[in-house]
């Protein structure tokens, strides 16, 4: 039986966990599809297929859905490429398209919802496992735990820069593939890094203020 038109298909009833993962799943697809202010309330449900209530009951706000969404899309990207042997260094020197395209979009909406007010406390988790995974994945090891840990953060800066800034400053593909061919050039390098700028040595205690 068709349905009248004055009236819009029902929506099937689904579980809390059902809803809540086709929620999910679908703003992070519209967040890959566009920028983070145009993924609506409207828009997420339309295409996860539940009502719009459903987002203030079971996340409370669509800044909270996104950043469930946000930190889902990393975890995935870890668990898929934490195979024996699969760098996840090695995969964003590469330029691997599908990495540099989810860094751009989830570190695009990161920056939106801090814009949002959401405190920075909320992404820690995500960058700490990050660089937690790209320390661990640092084949140069000669070289002091500082500089390992110091370049590892240079890495991530240059990564996030390009995801944020890139696209305002308008850098070319062969910019942006120099930049990542950089951050694979300091690992070999890192040992006349660390003697240039003194990582090797044992840090300075901060001078005591008179009172």
């Amino acid at each position: 039986k068709e349905h009248s038109p004055c009236f819009s298909p029902q929506k099937p009833r689904l579980s809390q966990a059902e809803a809540t993962a086709r929620m999910i799943n679908a703003t992070g697809q519209l967040l890959l599809e566009n920028v983070p202010g145009d993924v609506t309330v409207a828009r997420i449900c339309d295409r996860s297929g539940v009502h719009t209530d459903y987002v203030a009951r079971y996340f409370g706000s669509r800044e909270e859905l996104m950043c469930q969404a946000v930190e889902t899309s990393f975890l995935g990207f870890f668990l898929t490429s934490s195979k024996p042997g699969n760098s996840r260094v090695d995969v964003a020197v590469s330029g691997n398209a599908d990495f540099m395209e989810l860094t751009q979009k989830m570190f695009g909406a990161v920056t939106y919802l801090l814009g949002c007010g959401v405190s920075p406390e909320r992404f820690q988790g995500i960058q700490k496992l990050s660089i937690d995974a790209a320390y661990a994945e640092f084949d140069n090891s000669t070289v002091s735990d500082r500089t390992r840990m110091n370049l590892v953060l240079i890495g991530f800066l240059v990564i996030q820069g390009m995801s944020t800034l890139g696209e305002v400053n308008a850098m070319t593909d062969v910019q942006k593939q120099d930049a990542l061919s950089y951050i694979g050039y300091m690992r070999q390098s890192s040992d006349h890094v660390e003697s240039a700028l003194g990582w090797d040595k044992a840090k300075k205690a901060a001078p005591k203020k008179r009172k």
